[in-house]
């Protein structure tokens, strides 16, 4: 049977005590420092079928590094975590490791880790694209948002799903706002899409300025506080959130008037599998998750999806693999579209 591996933080001190039960006599303040001596959690998931009757199985190699404190961490240290998580998956007889959450940030900065790595790897970046994309669209018809006559913004926009994004709903919208730290990148990403595209493109380093006139908001900012102030942007406004804390769709409770969508989110194929605990509801799990296991699926255990700069070419083969197997992409609010 194939197998896969996959490399992911919990998400909050909830999911972290189901992994390490010992921290459910610690109190929260403490458990920080715990897990900064803590070592890899391995858990072994049995089987899983996809809709062409094909089986795998896989294992979660579970880093002890909650997103809200991914900034604090070198990213040296990330890539060490990242080289050890290859030999850990080799060993367990893994043909494919996904990386998810900062691992996977961090991977695409560094697209030529893969020769370091002992196993080829994915970070899940075209699938977890992909998904942003069908729930952005799917939400828009819910809410009859014409998006020939609407404003995207995308934060955290040279991002290698920021990107990927950016470039591929350009052509659907008037106008497109960019809005990240790095000017020459967003200059050279807002080219990209000129060059495809007849559409405006703006480039806002400010992200409150950048979310003020937006209709839809794609938010995929990696860091601890929140990418923008929620009060200043317009009513009615659709916010797709793929920031590594989730922050803005924890947190969205005094603008009922907003529609927060947590993106990235996918649901298995509707056959026997075992349990799994990706601090989702149950049948769910992380694109970049379903990317790994649709791969191994098809047996394609070459490195994919790493970069900052991905080919669009890339998005629609993984979605027709995803419809093959029977994944489905998940956004609460849009059932049955």
């Amino acid at each position: 049977m194939r197998t896969f591996a996959f490399l992911f933080n919990p998400i909050d001190l909830k999911h972290i005590r189901e992994f390490w039960p010992i921290t459910r006599l610690m109190p929260d303040f403490f458990i920080k420092a715990f897990l900064k001596n803590q070592g890899f959690k391995i858990t072994h998931l049995k089987s899983f079928k996809s809709a062409q009757d094909k089986e795998i199985q896989g294992y979660f190699i579970v880093s002890p590094l909650l997103p809200e404190h991914a900034g604090e961490f070198d990213e040296e240290l990330v890539l060490d975590k990242i080289i050890t998580a290859s030999y850990l998956a080799r060993d367990l007889g893994a043909d494919l490791l996904g990386l998810g959450g900062y691992a996977a940030v961090i991977a695409d900065k560094k697209p030529m880790l893969h020769k370091h790595l002992k196993t080829p790897v994915t970070s899940g970046t075209s699938f977890t694209a992909w998904s942003v994309i069908e729930a952005l669209h799917r939400m828009a018809k819910v809410k009859n948002i014409d998006l020939k006559k609407s404003t995207l913004t995308v934060t955290a926009a040279t991002s290698s799903i920021g990107s990927l994004c950016a470039r591929k709903l350009a052509a659907s919208f008037a106008k497109v706002i960019l809005n990240a730290k790095h000017n020459d990148k967003l200059e050279t990403l807002r080219q990209d899409i000129l060059q495809l595209n007849n559409v405006e493109v703006q480039i806002e380093e400010d992200v409150d300025k950048a979310v003020k006139e937006a209709d839809i908001i794609i938010a995929a900012n990696i860091g601890r506080e929140p990418s923008f102030n929620m009060d200043g942007v317009k009513a009615n406004v659709l916010v797709l959130d793929i920031c590594l804390t989730r922050h803005i769709s924890g947190k969205n409770n005094h603008r009922p008037d907003i529609s927060v969508v947590e993106g990235g989110i996918v649901k298995l194929p509707l056959t026997p599998h075992s349990a799994i605990n990706v601090g989702l509801p149950k049948d769910m799990v992380c694109a970049s998750m379903a990317e790994t296991m649709i791969l191994t699926f098809e047996e394609r255990f070459t490195t994919c999806s790493l970069g900052e700069n991905i080919n669009l070419d890339k998005l629609e083969p993984i979605a027709d693999l995803a419809v093959r197997h029977g994944f489905e992409v998940f956004v609460p609010g849009a059932a049955g579209l």
